[in-house]
């Protein structure tokens, strides 16, 4: 029997929530589902941490995919630094209507970029990185 029975959303910990819902909002076009504190004992307990609050943005994708941002008020975090081989290091992966479109729109508002999007080695899909202001990093999928 297998014991996953689906994907339901990635988190990403924010250094500024406020920069990262313009990120995923209005540049990639999600759509905010929930936006809400939370400082419950649940939280404390879930996380293994004390006195924590915390801001959580859950967004929705068009094909219904949820993303969560989180912003640990009570623990403030710091940007890190990996390369894409890092053990560890991830990545989220969003499929696009057209990569060159969103790479110029995305170039446009300050994204910061590892490449311009490039045909994949196997021939059946467009693909680049960038990053969010987390730098997390996002490859961006045109399916061909």
């Amino acid at each position: 029997m297998a014991i996953v029975k689906g994907f339901r959303h990635t988190g990403i910990i924010c250094k500024d929530i406020v920069k990262s819902l313009e990120f995923y909002r209005d540049y990639l076009g999600f759509m905010v589902i929930q936006d809400f504190w939370d400082d419950s004992e649940y939280i404390n307990e879930i996380t293994g941490i004390s006195e924590a609050n915390v801001h959580m943005i859950k967004l929705k994708a068009h094909d219904g995919t949820v993303l969560e941002l989180l912003d640990y008020i009570t623990h403030p975090t710091e940007l890190i630094e990996q390369e894409v081989y890092t053990v560890g290091a991830c990545h989220l992966a969003l499929q696009v209507y057209d990569i060159e479109v969103a790479y110029e729109e995305l170039v446009s508002k300050g994204v910061s970029f590892i490449s311009r999007p490039i045909l994949s080695s196997e021939g059946i899909a467009k693909v680049c990185f960038c990053f969010d202001p987390n730098n997390t990093r996002i490859e961006l999928v045109e399916m061909l």
